[in-house]
């Protein structure tokens, strides 16, 4: 294919390195490279802060104050946003195992029930007849 339209071997190829790469970059990050770059960028963002206030007086200072309070509530919220989620996928998770055994359980019940049972299980005579048999083994010439 042409340059500008990869083939579809050559995306997949792109994707197998992606996800080899963003491995390797979670083992160095020990978890969420996300997660570790914002708490790098809260640490910067703070010691900033810090250094702009430090040279601010009065209605400047209140002015910087405010502008940083904003961004630093626009960063808590995308981790509560992120926290959320978590315990969202948590309950989920958790529904599903619950809602698993439950229809177990229910369908055990269910079961047992003597209509259904005896539905599902119908008493037998214990086995094969004895003509039945003699029959089979006519048929597979075992005789």
């Amino acid at each position: 294919m042409s340059a500008g339209n990869p083939s579809l071997g050559e995306t997949q190829e792109l994707l197998r390195k992606m996800a080899a790469e963003a491995r390797e970059l979670q083992s160095a990050a020990g978890g969420s490279v996300t997660d570790t770059v914002a708490g790098w960028l809260a640490a910067h963002y703070a010691s900033a802060a810090h250094e702009k206030l430090t040279g601010a007086e009065g209605a400047h200072r209140w002015e910087v104050l405010r502008a940083f309070v904003q961004d630093w509530s626009l960063l808590r919220r995308g981790d509560h946003t992120a926290a959320r989620l978590q315990l969202d996928r948590e309950e989920l998770e958790w529904q599903r195992a619950n809602g698993k055994l439950q229809k177990e359980k229910d369908f055990r019940e269910w079961v047992n029930r003597p209509e259904i049972h005896k539905e599902l299980f119908p008493d037998r005579t214990g086995g094969i007849s004895q003509e039945t048999m003699q029959k089979i083994e006519r048929e597979l010439k075992l005789l």
